[in-house]
């Protein structure tokens, strides 16, 4: 009987020492809505508009290039269409056509990653600014987690901290 009440008596102090100590090891985990926070970031508007004034540019670049191609070619289709270009002529026009239409895809594809670079470019800084942030926060509120909102598949209630990061951010 005694080993009985010996051994009841440790597994209870087993189960106040694990069951006392869960606060302990407790952690809290916040989330936010980045939506509502980085398209509102004053630096966010001005690298989203000057890369798509970059974007417009290249854009342009790109339709130029194409009229003249367009112009040559309907130059090129009267001449052939009046007999006034000999089939070696037809033929070297034929090619030129196919270069310059060769260059302009590679011009476009060349455009969009230069665009993408530029988007990478000026959205880094901010970004990482934001992960400051997100981490200046969670430190002064003891969060050891803090998710984006859309990423949660459930939650019932919660801590959201964007107001917090919103702050931090000097975003309104």
């Amino acid at each position: 009987m005694n080993k009985i009440s010996k051994l009841f008596s440790l597994v209870a102090l087993i189960a106040l020492v694990a069951f006392g100590s869960a606060d302990t090891y407790a952690q809290n985990i916040a989330y936010v809505d980045t939506e509502a926070i980085i398209p509102n970031m004053t630096a966010y508007k001005a690298a989203k508009s000057e890369v798509e004034d970059y974007g417009k540019q290249l854009q342009k670049s790109l339709e130029t290039k194409q009229a003249s191609m367009q112009k040559y070619y309907q130059e090129t289709a009267e001449k052939a269409s009046k007999g006034l270009l000999t089939p070696v002529q037809q033929q070297d026009a034929e090619q030129k056509l196919q270069k310059m239409q060769a260059d302009l895809q590679q011009e476009a594809a060349s455009a969009e990653q230069k665009l993408m670079k530029k988007e990478q470019e000026r959205t880094k800084p901010i970004y990482e600014s934001f992960n400051a942030a997100l981490k200046k926060v969670a430190k002064a509120n003891g969060f050891s987690y803090i998710l984006d909102k859309k990423l949660l598949l459930y939650s019932e209630g919660g801590i959201d901290a964007t107001s917090k990061v919103k702050a931090e951010l000097n975003v309104k």
